[in-house]
This record gives structure tokens, sequence and C-alpha cells, in this order.
């Protein structure tokens, strides 16, 4: 388990089991404002789970704001993933985090709304 703490940001990465015949996913939980501060810390948190070998599901459920730095972090997250040959998952994105996701292109790998 991978837990950063700072003032205004948090980055906790667990395993989450198998659910039928599915492999384990690497659950990564965001929460606070992510901007250039939190840009490293991210993005060594999505390398080190697409090194798991395991499918990664990013929750964006408690962002309230993320900059071009850590969507930056997110992409290249997202693009180890892609090289591993691991699905990559958003989840959760709400309000402006879920609208600039939108408008940048990376909308396909947003979970449906609930």
């Amino acid at each position: 388990m991978d837990k950063t703490t700072d003032r205004y940001f948090t980055i906790h990465a667990h395993p989450i089991g198998p659910d039928g015949d599915r492999l384990p996913t690497c659950r990564i939980e965001l929460a606070g404002s992510f901007d250039i501060g939190a840009r490293v810390e991210l993005r060594a948190a999505l390398h080190t789970a697409a090194g798991t070998g395991a499918p990664i599901l990013v929750d964006l459920s408690r962002v309230r704001f993320i900059d071009s730095e850590s969507l930056s972090a997110l992409i290249s997250g997202y693009l180890a993933a892609e090289r591993a040959g691991l699905s990559f998952r958003l989840t959760g994105a709400v309000g402006i985090v879920r609208r600039v996701i939108t408008v940048i292109g990376l909308d396909h790998l947003l979970d449906p709304p609930r």
C-alpha cells in the first residue's frame, strides 16, 4: 500500500479483489486539489500501479480541482498502462473535474455516471 499525504491532496493506492473471472484491480483513490505540486507523486503512483500488471481504476470522486500538470500525470499513467497492456479507467469524476477531462478528450476513459 502506498499513501502520500500533503496539505491539500492525498493519493492512496491499494488492490481490490477479483470479481468472478476478472483480474484483481489496482484502485488509486485521489482526494483534494491536484496541481503542479501533486504532479510528481501522482505520476509515480500511476506508474507504480502500471507495474503491478493489474488493471488500474483511478477514483476521482473526492477531487475538487485538477490542473494541466496533474492531467499530464494522468495521461502519462494511462500511456504506461496501455504500454503494459492494462486497462485504465477513471471513475467518480464530477463537476469541473469531469468537464475538464471531457474537454481534453479523455472522456473515453470515464466510467458512465451512476
